[in-house]
């Protein structure tokens, strides 16, 4: 018997493996740990071999060396600025420049007429005022030679602001230029109209000349009349108020010229107050004001 064993083929005796030994074999012997758990060699192979993103980032954070800033070394080296950071700041001018007057000293080859016109007003009247107080004695001559004010700027300054009015209403011949669309658009000019009336009516009374007063009163008395009527009520409050506020000025200057009016001044203020009745009748206490007289 062991003859015929002897000459049999080897594979005969060891029979050839399944598809699934082989593939068992292909992976190995498999090793168990002292403590069963058949995931945890896994889990250490894979680490080895593919590490995660986030041991990888630690990895890198861990090589990279923090050094402090400069600014920042130098605070914890000085711990005494911190007390003072004010040392540090680089110190800049002071923006505000206060606000000194002095007299210039003009060259001799100036003309000091040439050198008044770059003068506003107020400061006009500064000079003139300062040059009284210091020479009492000129003031007569002065009065002498006082013009009369000249209300031709005043006009130009009153004409321009109600040609705005006019010229910011609709174009069109079939939309309504009195209306409350039309208002709205030009609501703006015809408060800027109404303020220039009234201010330059309040700056000429403070100059208490009053027959220039009167003049003004029918000089801006025919803008406000040219001014458009609109069809809402309300809409009209601005033109009212400057009848109100020239009528107001009016009776002022008669108050303060009633001793000085002569016989031909007072017919003539009579009769011009006469047309003004129909625009408001405001103006009529001036007219009794003067029948009265």
């Amino acid at each position: 018997m062991n003859t015929t064993i002897a000459n049999m083929p080897t594979s005969m005796m060891t029979p050839s493996p399944s598809p699934d030994e082989l593939i068992i074999q292909q992976r190995g012997r498999r090793k168990i740990p002292v403590t069963f758990s058949p995931d945890i060699d896994s889990i250490k192979q894979n680490n080895q071999e593919t590490p995660t993103k986030s041991s990888s980032s630690i990895l890198n954070k861990s090589s990279i060396v923090l050094r402090s800033t400069p600014r920042k070394r130098l605070l914890l080296n000085d711990p005494l600025e911190l007390s003072s950071p004010d040392k540090y700041k680089i110190s800049s001018p002071n923006c505000k420049k206060f606000r000194t007057e002095f007299a210039v000293e003009l060259p001799e080859d100036n003309c000091i007429l040439s050198a008044l016109k770059a003068l506003s007003p107020d400061q006009l009247i500064g000079v003139i005022g300062q040059i009284v107080i210091d020479h009492p004695e000129i003031e007569k001559e002065i009065r002498s030679h006082f013009p009369i004010a000249d209300l031709k700027p005043l006009e130009e300054r009153i004409y321009y602001l109600r040609r705005n009015i006019y010229k910011a209403l609709p174009s069109s011949r079939l939309i309504s230029k009195t209306d409350s669309t039309a208002y709205n658009r030009v609501s703006t000019h015809v408060l800027a109209f109404k303020k220039c009336v009234v201010d330059q009516g309040r700056r000429l009374v403070d100059s208490n000349q009053w027959s220039v007063v009167m003049d003004y009163v029918f000089m801006a008395w025919k803008h406000v009349r040219n001014t458009p009527v609109w069809d809402n009520p309300p809409h009209n409050a601005a033109r009212r108020q400057c009848f109100k506020s020239l009528s107001a000025l009016c009776m002022t200057a008669l108050k303060h010229m009633k001793e000085s009016l002569d016989l031909n001044k007072l017919e003539n203020y009579k009769s011009q107050l006469k047309l003004l009745v129909d625009d408001s009748e405001d103006i009529e206490s001036c007219l009794e004001f003067l029948n009265y007289n």
